[in-house]
């Protein structure tokens, strides 16, 4: 009886082993288990801290390249109040200075007639065109064009062209002009002219052209005078006879447009006001248009030797780094005139003339439809 308790106890002990055994076997690999993950889990933390960093420096950048730019529109707009107020500053600039003549022919200018001198028909399609004819009026005291051109629903140019004005500064009291019953343009035969032809380059149909002049047949010939219903003026045309046409000032190449560029000395991006048109010392420079001269000037670290013309309608044009200048203050000057010589006087890279445009004081694009050669 006691052999078989013993043999039971001993069972008992060995089965208590085998499963401490076993349960330690399982506990150890239950903690590699959790190690495992320990170090995953590290690792995770690891890259996900990488990723965080990471995206951090991303953010840092985003905020300095704000500040950046921040600071470089701050620069750059000191830099245009600093342009702004030397050009503010500078002694041609006349503030409040227009120079229109009041009550002048020159007073037609309004948004009605903003398309003039586009050259293009106006004529309305459809539009039944008889034989034009045209009765004289008188300029009377107070007169302009654009009211005679309102009253008898006549166009601006129609009345230039009709009456070969060549300066409408030019027409006084008591002028006859002839006014046409329709709108459109006077025009000569040339050799070599067909009606065809004629009524191709104005775009408008060629039985207008018949029915206006009153003609049976399309036969022409050089030197006879039509009258092209719904013409436009030319563009040059219309400005030499209101005086604002500006001829190029002299001859040579656009070395530097008007707009922004580096400057050639520092390198810091400024704004050129005008155009430079570059050729030998010595090139001839002539006033853009006729005007008085206003100011002459010597500025060693800017325009050099420099000419200031004041034109009607409130324009004035400027010529700088002249080597010689030809006029005197005060002086009466025509379009065309030789006013000075091209040089590389006061800052300046090379011989060139800087030419400025002012339209009332603020400066203009001469190349943005003023400037023709």
């Amino acid at each position: 009886m006691m052999i078989k308790n013993c043999r039971y106890i001993e069972y008992i002990m060995i089965n208590l082993n085998t499963r401490q055994h076993i349960s330690d076997r399982k506990r150890g690999s239950h903690i590699k288990t959790e190690l495992h993950k320990l170090k995953q889990l590290k690792k995770f933390a690891l890259n996900k801290r990488k990723a965080f960093i990471r995206m951090d420096l991303r953010g840092k950048v985003l905020i300095y390249s704000t500040v950046f730019l921040m600071t470089g529109a701050l620069i750059f707009s000191i830099f245009e109040y600093i342009d702004q107020k030397i050009l503010r500053d500078d002694a041609f600039l006349l503030q409040g200075d227009t120079h229109i003549i009041a009550g002048s022919m020159l007073d037609y200018a309004s948004s009605e007639f903003s398309g003039m001198g586009s050259g293009l028909p106006f004529l309305q399609p459809g539009v039944v065109v008889s034989t034009v004819s045209s009765f004289d009026y008188q300029v009377k005291e107070g007169d302009t064009l654009s009211e005679i051109s309102k009253t008898y629903n006549i166009n601006v140019g129609t009345l230039i062209s009709y009456n070969k004005i060549e300066d409408v500064r030019r027409i006084w009291v008591g002028a006859n002009l002839k006014i046409p019953d329709t709108d459109g343009l006077p025009y000569i035969v040339r050799k070599g002219d067909s009606l065809e032809s004629i009524a191709s380059d104005h775009r408008i149909p060629l039985n207008n052209i018949l029915d206006a002049n009153n003609l049976d047949s399309e036969v022409i010939s050089a030197g006879d005078q039509l009258f092209i219903p719904g013409a436009k003026i030319s563009e040059y045309d219309y400005k030499k006879a209101t005086g604002t046409l500006f001829v190029y000032p002299t001859s040579g190449r656009l070395s530097s447009p008007f707009g922004y560029r580096s400057d050639p000395f520092t390198g810091v991006r400024r704004m050129h006001y005008g155009v430079d048109l570059a050729n030998r010392i010595g090139t001839s420079v002539k006033a853009t248009m006729s005007g008085t001269v206003i100011v002459l000037g010597d500025q060693p670290l800017g325009y050099g030797n420099y000419i200031v013309i004041r034109h009607e309608r409130g324009f004035q044009s400027l010529y700088g780094h002249l080597s010689k200048i030809l006029v005197r203050n005060g002086q009466r000057i025509s379009q065309g005139q030789k006013i000075g010589e091209m040089g590389t006087s006061g800052r300046s890279t090379g011989s060139h003339l800087h030419f400025s445009l002012y339209k009332n004081n603020v400066p203009v694009d001469p190349l943005r439809g003023y400037l023709y050669r």
